[in-house]
């Protein structure tokens, strides 16, 4: 495939080519009718943090030009120091609405990125090549894995794992497969054991579980069942207990698929989901199991993960070995982010697409039976108070039945190149209500005056007074429009509330 004959309209945001936006561009990226659907969730997944450039597709689903535009920022290497200076006038985030403060505050702790980028002048060069943060889980206040990719060029690219074990301050590379690998769902049941889905697209190949017991010093895959894996949700609820929900391709339909092991992934039995399901399409995995056997997972019907259809919940009573489809109130949604704080209480918001195709909140959801029945609850506060600025929901965290996070970001520039670079603003939603009050938090400064938070995406809280966020850095639109050289830098991000009982958090997988 030649990504480059592909591209044919300029973004200044990029300085690349992109197509123009068709809600079924995607379908132009291979000259042969198979496979489309996949190479689109994939791209989704693997680029999710582009999403300001591409979140008029239906599903979050991105556009293939993403992978010219990530090719441009790193063979560019280029570098915006990150010094500590700060100009006196304090600047803030746009913000949704009116800002009611927390028992907490957030703050910068540490620094992901590749090698050769610095956080200061005097910490040298990080140790890991992990790019574009996907997933973040924190299975104590101390210890917490992430995974992004290492994008090198248009024909490599892989899978990379960090891990933390001071709380974000710092982090080392982990695991990072020379074979293409991609990593979805991360469920961690202790701090030393952790599980991970490993596939390496478009081979035909079986995934992998992927195993750590010593805090992500070593790393032993064991193959799983399927072919074409498309983003797999996983919950491990103990070292050997672990369920997966996915998409696998049977010919040209994407097929939901369900698998359980009870043995650390040495044997896996399927399982069957009810009709019409299809489980969201995010990086966030919607799928929450417990240790009693309670599971429950977010999803969509009606038309299919292309159109716009609706919210649909799952649970099982045992393990993940039967599925049953809950009672949920009608609401259209394309994709639903969802967090657990407990077998009996979860909270989902849901998008759909405006009339411009971004993906925005049409509702939230809640349970107080495992799952088994849902409630629509009028939450406040998750729209943006500008119509023309659409604010779009990436990830949620719910220790608490009370307490949950939301990562959000302001779509600020609509025009896909028709119009100067505006920037997309990170927002970071909380509520302590259960969802019924949503108010925006302060994100701490930038360590430069010209860079600007763009998202805080994935967000994981440890505890209710415990978070970790990771936040993308790029430059503002004035130093953007002054010239300055692109940058793009993930940060780590924490939240204290106060003393936490003991050196770590409590936490479920």
């Amino acid at each position: 495939m030649n990504i480059e004959s592909l591209l044919s309209q300029s973004d200044p945001a990029l300085n690349v080519r992109i197509p123009d936006p068709n809600l079924i561009d995607a379908r132009l990226i291979s000259d042969s009718p198979m496979d489309n659907y996949t190479q689109r969730v994939r791209s989704t997944h693997e680029f999710a943090r582009y999403r300001r450039i591409t979140s008029n597709l239906n599903v979050g689903i991105k556009r293939p030009a993403v992978l010219a535009a990530l090719a441009v920022l790193v063979t560019a290497a280029i570098v915006v120091p990150l010094t500590f200076g700060h100009s006196s006038a304090p600047r803030t985030n746009s913000k949704p609405g009116a800002s009611t403060p927390t028992h907490g505050v957030w703050s910068l702790a540490g620094y992901i990125s590749q090698p050769g980028w610095q956080a200061s002048s005097s910490s040298g060069p990080l140790p890991t090549t992990q790019q574009f943060t996907l997933q973040l889980t924190c299975p104590t206040s101390a210890t917490c894995y992430s995974s992004g990719t290492n994008f090198q060029n248009h024909e490599k690219t892989q899978g990379v794992i960090s891990v933390t074990h001071d709380g974000g301050a710092s982090w080392r590379q982990s695991l990072a497969p020379g074979d293409g690998t991609y990593f979805y769902g991360f469920s961690c049941p202790t701090a030393s054991t952790c599980m991970v889905v490993g596939d390496v697209p478009n081979t035909n190949t079986h995934p992998s579980l992927y195993t750590t017991t010593d805090g992500g010093m070593t790393w032993t895959p064991l193959p799983m069942p399927g072919f074409n894996e498309l983003p797999v949700f996983l919950s491990c609820t103990t070292t050997l207990k672990c369920v997966t929900i996915g998409l696998i391709q049977i010919g040209t339909a994407p097929t939901p698929t369900a698998y359980f092991t009870a043995d650390g992934g040495q044997s896996w039995t399927t399982s069957v989901l009810p009709p019409s399901f299809f489980p969201s399409e995010n990086d966030q995995p919607a799928l929450d199991c417990f240790p009693n056997g309670r599971c429950v997972a977010g999803g969509t019907s009606g038309p299919g993960p292309l159109g716009q259809g609706s919210a649909s919940m799952i649970y099982s009573e045992d393990g993940g070995a039967t599925w049953a489809s809950a009672s949920v109130p009608s609401m259209t949604a394309t994709s639903g982010i969802m967090s657990c704080s407990d077998d009996s209480h979860c909270v989902s918001i849901e998008s759909s697409n405006d009339r411009n195709g971004y993906q925005t909140a049409s509702g939230e959801l809640v349970t107080n039976d495992g799952g088994l029945t849902w409630t629509a609850i009028p939450a406040t506060g998750l729209a943006s108070l500008n119509a023309s600025v659409p604010m779009s929901f990436d990830s949620i965290t719910c220790p608490t039945t009370a307490d949950c996070w939301a990562s959000t970001h302001l779509i600020e520039s609509e025009c896909n190149g028709t119009c100067p670079y505006v920037p997309d603003q990170a927002v970071m939603m909380a509520t302590s209500d259960g969802g019924l009050t949503w108010t925006t938090e302060q994100l701490p400064l930038p360590p430069n005056e010209s860079l600007q938070y763009v998202s805080d995406y994935p967000v994981y809280c440890a505890s209710a007074t415990d978070c970790r966020a990771v936040g993308t850095l790029e430059l503002t639109k004035s130093a953007s429009d002054e010239g300055l050289s692109w940058v793009q830098q993930d940060v780590v991000l924490t939240f204290n509330g106060g003393p936490v009982p003991g050196v770590n958090g409590a936490s479920k997988s």
